[in-house]
Parts: C-alpha cells; structure tokens; sequence
C-alpha cells in the first residue's frame, strides 16, 4: 500500500511537489538537462473532479497517467517520460523529494492501470478460464442473467440504435452482439483473452462484422483503438460473486473514465450489494464434519488429531457458494448501493458495511449471507437482475460466510457487527466479519475468508436447496428485490428430523427418534421455536440442549456460554 494516500487513489488536494522546470538540451557528449524559461512549476497529482480519470498537473500542462510510460529520477531530478517527448523538473527539496514523487507517481500509475499491480499468476489464471468456451457457455446457458441483459438492450432502443457502444470484457462477445442487433453503429468488443478470435468468427457468421469492432487487449492498455470520451454507452458483466469477487468493476470504472462520453450511459448503472443473517445448522454440522478423518488417532498407527484444529479454520475461511433457502435467513436484509456513474476506484479497495439487525425468530445465527441485485436504467425502460434467494437461480448462486461460533439469539434481540473486505493482489478480497448481541458482550467472528477460494457446495452436498421460482424470458414482470412473506404456519404434525439429531433433543421435541441431520429452518425446522424460546431467556443459552444439539450427541454440545455464544465441544460430547 502506498504511504502517500488510500490505495487506488490519487493523491488528495495539497499533494504536490514545487521544482524548476527543466529542458532538455543536446550536447557533443550526449546532452544534459538545462532551465527552462518556465522557472519554478507546480506539480501535482489530482483528480480533476468524482469519478474522472487519474491525472498529473505539469506547471501549466496536465497528462493522464495512462499517457506516462514511465518515471524516473537523477539526483534532484524527476523525470517523465512521454510518448512524445520527456520533460525534467529539479525539486527543489532535493534527492530525497525527487525518489518521493517518483514511487507516488509509479504507484498512483501502477493503481490507474490495475493490471499492472496484480498477482502475475493469479491474472493469467484469470484470462486462461475465461478463454475456454466451456466457461463461457456456462455463462451463456444461465438463461435468467443473459436473458436480462438482452432485455435490458433490446428494451431500450433509444440508448442504442446509432450509437457507439464499448463492451468491456466481452468474453464471448454475447452482448456486443445483443448491441449490434439493437441498431448500434459501432461496438468495440474489448477481450483480453484468446476468446476474442472466437468473438470476430461468431460475428462474421452472423453478419455483424461491420459494426463489432474487436481490440484484443487489456482495457487499461488501449492507446490508439479507441478515442478517448468517444463512447456512447457501456455495457459489461463485470460483476463477481459478492458483487465484487474479480474486480473487474474497476476496469468498467477504468472504462468510464477515460473512454465514456460525458452524459453517456452504462449498463448496468447501480448494483446493491446485500446482506442478511442466516441460521443453517445442517451447513454448519457438515462443515465441522469435515474434521472427522483428521480426528483419526491411529491412522496407519499415527495420531492425525492434532491437525483437527487446522483443518476447522480451513472450512471456515472458505465462503459458502450455493442457493439458499429464503427461509434460512432470520432477519430483513440490509443493501447497500453503488452507484457505477460515480464511485471511484479507490472506494473499491478497502470496503466496511456495518450491520445491524433485528432477529426474527430464535436461532442460532451461523453467518452472514450475501447475494446482488444489478439495475439497468435505461431510457425507455429500467430492467433489475436480482440474485435474491426468492428469485431464478444464476451460476453466481448466493454466498455465506460462517462465524467460528454461532451466536444464540432470541426473536426480537439485535445483532449488530460489521462486514470488512479488503482488495488484494489475487484480484479478490479478503472479509472479515465481527457480529455481536447488542448490548452485551457477547461477540463472535469469522476466519480471514478469502473470497477467491470458495467452495462451491451445490455439486458437493445432498442437502443443497434447489430455487422453486423459473424464468420465463418472455414474461416482462421484473423480479422482486425485496423478500416475500414467508408462511411460518408449522403443518398438522411435525414432520420427522432428517439428519444428525441428538436422541435428548428429539424427545424434547416429541419424536420418537431422530434420524440424520436436523434442520432448523422452514416447516422441518419452525416446531424448535418454542422450546428454544425457553432455553434461550434473557441472553442466550444456558448450557442445556438446545433443539438437537444437546449432551447426547449434537455437533453443538452442552458447554455454552450464558450470553448466546455456544461453544463448540466435538462430536458425541
């Protein structure tokens, strides 16, 4: 991270270096830097106004950083280095100040241009995934997103006929030919990967040679390709899970401001990124099972066991990528908007949502849940793809992330706590969530998560729920952002637990016996409610069973702490 301001950004208002402004002058020895008419000149580096592009102010003169192809110093002297020639400046706090402005001036390039400031491995595995046509066409068949996409073009035909149009990221260049179709007058298919030679064969085929113009190559890296602000409207699918897992959103802001006419459009304009508490204690059983071949004490006549505690922060440092059940989710969701038009880069970089919710029955509180919903404002029409729970399933699926320990929480008390995810090198982010009771101290939090190594638990677990709610491209009802009731009526007699459940916790509930692993969640799971309305008086739970996680063989034993944080104690404790 740089010292001299926020990564990502460029330095704020007052940043800025005084020197002589210098020429260069050719010698019989080679040349030397001389004093220019100019005398002393600012340098500064700025950004002009929210949302526009990096730039470096030279005395009278400003450049963009892109326009820089490098930067370096001689003694007291800074020199920039142009594509159409090289200018010097003498600082006049000398050598030190000259090295100073150089790093700040590398680094803030370095930002500009993002590439340059990942992980080298973790961008080529990045291009080779996406140059794969079974990826792509894992992509493509997701009917509900790419279905989206297409009505939010072929819906607004005033954003498109006749117009300019730069898709960033094309992949396999679907949308660039969705634009071509609604009546574009030019679309630069920007694709970094070996996918862009299949982009130029499928729009040969299908006639659209003339307008989809394809540039191989970074964004960051265009010169010559594309003219600066010459962009009518820009259309991607920069979006990860979490919204933001990639970082590809940066290149679309990259692409705002330096190729984005001004007033132009961008599809999508605005993301919520939204999250809620979740109560799953099946996800939560497997996961802690995960360390039963490593409690093996004499595996070959070796003891594994001391690796159990390794292997338990493992699991639950991997986010959870599968759909959820609405009925896991224990409290009103909490969203928070990011508008494309206007959000820097540097926003990006280091991301807190602070929650606070009110919890909606007594459970435990196993993590904190998070999905997306895009926005599409158009002219003639606004189209929403929502990632919600209660909507289509996409392959973004939603995404989990789990405590070290459940928190214990009766309905109507607080949790309060914040979400913290931070940029780094691999093109991801590192989370961080704390969560507690309101007004106690009881607190719990998750491991360092690393948002690029999910596990994908829809192709590995049995117990995974499957989306009830279909797409139909032809119906024009936009899908709802805001979670419907949900019917809470227990059914006529309980329905038998499936799943690991503790033989003293069954009879509590009045079953015969327990089979598999209970849940704790929809018409299976709601016939818990009232004795753990019992057992979880003023804060939490008091070292008793607790629904099928009691003495005689619940994952979550009777060790628990008064205050709603229930320790864990193994199975069969």
């Amino acid at each position: 991270q740089a010292a001299f301001c926020p990564p990502g950004t460029m330095a704020s208002p007052g940043r800025l270096w005084k020197g002589a402004d210098l020429a260069w002058e050719d010698t019989a020895d080679g040349g030397r830097w001389m004093p220019s008419p100019l005398g002393l000149v600012e340098l500064e580096l700025t950004e002009q106004a929210k949302g526009m592009a990096p730039q470096l102010r030279l005395g009278e003169e400003t450049v963009l950083l892109s326009e820089i192809n490098s930067v370096d110093c001689l003694g007291a002297v800074l020199i920039i280095f142009l594509a159409a020639a090289s200018k010097g400046f003498r600082l006049e706090n000398g050598p030190a100040q000259a090295l100073e402005a150089r790093d700040a001036i590398r680094k803030a390039k370095a930002d500009a241009e993002r590439m340059e400031g990942f992980d080298k491995a973790a961008v080529s595995t990045y291009f080779d995934y996406y140059s794969k046509l079974a990826n792509q066409e894992n992509m493509l068949q997701d009917g509900y997103r790419t279905g989206q996409y297409k009505k939010s073009i072929a819906m607004n035909p005033s954003d498109f006929q006749g117009k300019v149009v730069m898709d960033v990221g094309a992949g396999s260049g679907i949308l660039s030919y969705f634009a071509a179709q609604a009546g574009a007058s030019k679309v630069f298919a920007v694709e970094a990967s070996s996918m862009a030679s299949a982009i130029e064969q499928i729009a040969a085929r299908n006639d659209f040679g003339p307008s989809v113009c394809v540039v191989g190559k970074t964004l960051e890296s265009i010169r010559d390709e594309v003219a600066p602000n010459s962009v009518d409207i820009l259309v991607s699918e920069p979006i990860g899970t979490f919204l933001f897992n990639e970082r590809m959103i940066e290149t679309y802001i990259y692409a705002r401001d330096h190729f984005l006419k001004p007033g132009g459009k961008m599809f999508p304009s605005s993301s919520d990124l939204v999250i809620a508490p979740f109560s799953d204690n099946t996800l939560y059983w497997e996961q802690g099972c995960k360390a039963t071949f490593w409690s093996n004490k004499s595996f070959y006549g070796v003891d594994l066991s001391a690796a159990v505690g390794r292997v338990l922060e493992e699991e639950l440092s991997q986010p959870i990528v599968d759909y959820i059940n609405p009925e896991c989710l224990v409290s009103k969701p909490l969203k928070v908007k990011y508008d494309f038009y206007t959000v820097k880069r540097s926003e990006l970089e280091d991301i807190k949502l602070p929650f606070k919710f009110q919890i909606t029955q007594p459970c435990l509180v196993h993590g904190i849940a998070g999905w997306f919903d895009a926005f599409f404002e158009g002219t003639d029409k606004t189209i929403v793809l929502s990632t919600a729970p209660w909507n289509p399933g996409t392959h973004w699926y939603q995404i989990r992330f789990l405590f070290k320990s459940p928190l214990a929480v009766n309905a109507g008390q607080w949790i309060d706590g914040h979400v913290h995810m931070e940029a780094n090198k691999s093109q991801s982010y590192f989370i961080r969530i704390e969560a507690g009771l309101t007004g106690s101290t009881i607190r719990t939090a998750s491991q360092k998560i690393n948002l690029r190594d999910p596990k994908y638990r829809f192709f590995s677990s049995q117990n995974v729920y499957i989306p009830q709610t279909h797409y139909d491209y032809h119906n024009d009802d936009q899908p709802s952002v805001e979670q419907p009731e949900i019917d809470k009526t227990p059914p006529p007699f309980p329905p038998r637990p499936q799943g690991m459940f503790s033989a003293q916790g069954a009879q509590a509930l009045g079953y015969p016996a327990a089979q598999g692993t209970f849940h704790m969640q929809g018409h299976s799971q709601g016939n818990t409610q009232q004795p753990q309305q019992q057992l979880f008086e003023n804060q939490g739970v008091q070292g008793t069973q607790i629904g099928g996680f009691g003495a005689a063989g619940g994952y979550w034993g009777a060790n628990g702490q008064a205050g709603g944080q229930v320790m864990q104690s193994g199975m069969g404790q």
